[in-house]
């Protein structure tokens, strides 16, 4: 690209770009990313350039990655014209502040505007890897109300080293990859309405995207658990893009001395690279930043119990008892007891039509008496109460679930982070729970704070969950999907990527889709999938049991079935099933994996891990189209070259030797008889 820099006086500043003097720069740098903060003459700060820093550049330096150029109409492009003054500004400067905690290097720039308003820019460069977040703050620091008809998250124009080609991102719910070109004059735009991820028609997106072309990948993540749009538009060398929320995901009132933060807006470059490198660092890093912002429990792949598609609101004291029977030879990690066990939502305690006093608890017992951890189901933002007799601390104008028969709660009126950690506390001291599954909706379209303070009281509340429980499973189920975003997959450890009440081979190949759709952006420590029933299918179809098996698999596998009505063949099976999920998730740990997404005319679907050291691997197929015999080929260019590799067919027992360049060329010969609807195999070096 033309580079626009020029040196003045020893210093960068913008030619033609409308970038001020050097006066207003600072820089964070962590040795490798070095952001360069500036203002522009409207003074409206802006990351003035970016650039690699440390070892390996090509050029034996500093490597430029991006130069913003001031976004038009200056704080139009960030403010509601109703809270923009109508009287000149000038053109005041605008110093950023810096700070530094144990995760972040932070700057600030903060401007005050007419009626008591102040805006503050807020920029974290990440003390390792390439990511840095943004956000907006905004603060009436003045005598009257005021009415922000929609929120800022973050308005940029980049220009980069190499040309932008194209922009990615997926759907909400059904995880499938939507590209579209991003050249100068195209325009592209992703939303979501009220919970982050749900649909509205077929425009709902994740809160997902990458920006690529040959020189490399931007990807962005948005932490918010609301709804949300992003507009990008292709321009020459570059691209601009404006996140917020709308009017509708805003309804935003602040009173005097009253201050928001907006939704924050995760970056993270990628140098060039291919396609499984490129995804395994964005995840590492991310992985990294959830484990030094949040805490918890490190990424794991357990293998779980769940009742509720078996049982729905049905659950009781003697089907749990007969799971408890019939659980050990699975070797679950977690029992987690689904909706219906308790009195009523808002009083949790178990139900008495269902359990005697003292039953349900020593039901859980004798779980925990196997070293398998309880989960419990719940969703604290709902109260049961008379329509004629709503307790203060439920919202306005109302909304009631006819499905829990609850009315939801006013978060941000009703002390809700104390009414939440009290609530995960009195599950974890009166049923031992080690794992929480939240569910259904947290938002309602009108409310009486408003849709973002709402968003805003919930996720303080649930970071002083994740404060007060370090050791805490967090499972965000939110509906099924409705809410996935880069605050949930951070904080929590479990994301119920889709609801499916089904079982055997139409859910199975649901299960396949969503998993490896939702494994572009989701770690698979957090892709949750669960395989429904198994005693509802022929126990004789060992093919389709295993495929049911592995369709869970790729990302973390839970169990919802009667166990008490599988039968042995049918179990032992599963269990099978079990011993391989176990020994595909050592390969899992290192992000890097290549996926073969389902789609009309492919043979077959699936996922290929590889260790770190890249001198083990394992490969998992699904057969998608393809009828009758046929044989695919499976190449693994990312094996270490140089030794002979051993494989496994975990289904025939067969092993035999291939080299690395064998592999790497013209790969493995999978074959598929007329019956085979999946295989795994597993490979490994030797000398």
């Amino acid at each position: 690209m033309t580079r626009r820099l020029a040196v003045l006086a020893g210093a960068w500043v913008c030619v033609a770009a409308g970038c001020v003097g050097p006066e207003d720069r600072k820089v964070l740098d962590n040795q490798t990313l070095a952001l360069t903060l500036g203002v522009d003459t409207d003074g409206i700060p802006l990351i003035q350039h970016a650039e690699w820093r440390g070892k390996g550049q090509a050029s034996g330096g500093p490597e430029p990655l991006l130069e913003g150029i001031p976004v038009r109409n200056a704080l139009a492009a960030w403010l509601p014209s109703g809270v923009i003054p109508k009287a000149p500004l000038g053109t005041p400067s605008v110093p950023w502040r810096l700070t530094d905690d144990t995760v972040f290097h932070r700057a600030e720039a903060t401007r005050p505007l007419g009626g008591g308003l102040r805006i503050t820019w807020v920029i974290e460069l990440a003390k390792r890897g390439s990511l840095f977040r943004t956000h907006v703050r905004l603060a009436n620091e003045g005598k009257r109300r005021l009415r922000v008809e929609w929120f800022p998250a973050w308005t940029a124009s980049w220009r980069l080293a190499d040309n932008v080609e194209w922009v990615r991102g997926w759907e909400a719910l059904s995880f499938r990859p939507v590209e579209r070109p991003l050249a100068p004059g195209k325009t592209v735009a992703f939303r979501s309405r009220l919970h982050s991820s749900d649909r509205k028609g077929r425009a709902g997106m994740n809160p997902y995207w990458i920006v690529g072309g040959k020189g490399g990948r931007l990807c962005f993540g948005l932490a918010w658990c609301g709804g949300w749009e992003a507009k990008l538009a292709g321009e020459p060398g570059g691209f601009r893009f404006s996140v917020r929320l709308g009017p509708d995901e805003t309804q935003l009132v602040l009173a005097p001395g009253e201050q928001i933060t907006g939704p924050v807006v995760s970056v993270t470059p990628l140098r060039p690279a291919e396609e499984m490198a490129g995804r395994a660092e964005w995840m590492a890093q991310r992985a990294a930043l959830a484990h030094d912002l949040f805490g918890g429990p490190e990424p794991s792949y357990p293998l779980s119990y769940n009742n509720w598609y078996t049982t729905r609101f049905g659950i009781s004291a003697d089907f749990l008892r007969r799971q408890v029977a019939a659980m050990d030879p699975y070797g679950f990690d977690f029992f987690i007891v689904d909706a219906g066990w308790y009195e009523k939502v808002g009083q949790w305690t178990p139900d008495r039509r269902k359990f005697k006093p003292g039953e349900f608890e020593a039901i859980l017992r004798s779980v925990r008496d196997k070293d398998v951890q309880v989960g419990i189901w719940s969703c604290p933002q709902f109260v049961h109460a008379s329509k004629d007799a709503l307790p203060p601390e439920v919202d306005q104008p109302g909304c009631y679930e006819k499905f829990i028969d609850g009315h939801l709660l006013d978060l941000a009126g009703s002390g809700f982070t104390e009414r939440l950690t009290k609530h995960v506390a009195t599950l974890r001291q009166r049923y031992h729970a080690g794992w929480w599954k939240y569910d259904q909706l947290l938002f309602a379209a009108k409310t009486r704070a408003g849709v973002m303070k709402n968003v805003v009281a919930f996720q303080e509340a649930l970071l002083a969950v994740r404060k007060a429980n370090p050791d805490l499973f967090i499972e965000n189920c939110q509906s099924g999907g409705r809410m996935i975003n880069e605050f949930t997959v951070l904080a929590t450890q479990s994301q119920w990527l889709r609801d499916g009440g089904g079982h055997g081979l139409e859910h199975a190949r649901s299960n396949v889709a969503v998993a490896l759709g939702a494994m572009a952006f989701v770690p698979p420590w957090a892709a949750g999938r669960w395989t429904n029933n198994f005693q509802k299918m022929d126990p004789n179809d060992d093919e389709l049991t295993r495929f049911y098996c592995r369709s869970a698999m790729a990302g973390t596998w839970g169990i919802v079935s009667d166990l008490s009505k599988i039968g042995h063949r049918q179990r032992a099976g599963i269990l099978k099933e079990v011993g391989h999920y176990r020994r595909l998730n050592a390969l899992k740990p290192g992000y890097l994996y290549d996926i073969v997404l389902p789609a009309d005319g492919v043979d077959v679907a699936g996922v290929t891990f590889y260790r770190q050291s890249r001198r083990e691997a394992a490969v998992l197929l699904y057969r998608w189209n393809r009828k009758g015999p046929f044989d695919h080929q499976v190449k693994l260019a990312a094996l270490q070259s140089g030794p002979q590799y051993k494989i496994e067919e975990a289904d025939s027992g067969e092993v035999f030797t291939e080299t690395a360049e064998q592999l790497h060329h013209q790969g493995v010969r999978v074959r598929f008889d007329p019956r085979r609807m999946s295989a795994l195999l597993f490979l490994q070096a030797v000398e």
